[in-house]
């Protein structure tokens, strides 16, 4: 949902509006679940703003059972990833391309030898996150929270240093 609006005022009401607009924004997206987006260009008082509202508020959305399976489903991934593409490397003698499970179209251009071996990863990794009780899907989900290495990347990395003890 896209919401354009023009407020063309004298200069000094203008910040005025601008900041009760804001309050009002975020306390919409508060209450809604909606988180505002607010473009304006600040060289020109007398521009458009514009406001997107999507749905996109990031809060803690994974328990902290989903946390100690993507650590550990996390981890046994990356140690076969590894392994993987050692085994690729050795036999074309440079670095693998890169190969993305949920992308056949990185799997078919490749040799037959690397293709089975891309395809033995794939199903692997998709069995250790079966295992760890996760979908493939939930699995790429707390991925993305993983990579913006915040709180949920803090707490995989407490996972992680537990189970090395």
């Amino acid at each position: 949902m896209m919401l354009n609006v023009d407020l063309t005022l004298p200069k000094l009401n203008q910040l005025w509006v601008r900041l009760i607009s804001s309050s009002i924004l975020a306390s919409f997206g508060v209450f809604s679940g909606l988180t505002p987006e607010i473009a304006i260009n600040s060289s020109n008082l007398n521009s458009p703003i514009i406001v997107t509202l999507a749905n996109k508020a990031y809060g803690q959305q994974f328990t902290p059972a989903e946390t100690e399976s993507y650590a550990k489903a996390g981890y046994e991934v990356e140690l076969l990833r590894r392994k993987v593409y050692q085994e690729i490397k050795n036999l074309i003698k440079e670095p693998p391309p890169n190969i993305l499970c949920d992308q056949q179209s990185t799997i078919d251009i490749l040799q037959p030898e690397i293709k089975n071996i891309a395809n033995r990863y794939c199903t692997q990794s998709r069995q250790i996150v079966q295992r760890h009780s996760l979908s493939v899907n939930r699995f790429n989900e707390l991925k993305t929270y993983y990579d913006r290495q915040d709180t949920f990347y803090q707490q995989v990395q407490g996972v992680l240093l537990r189970l090395q003890r």
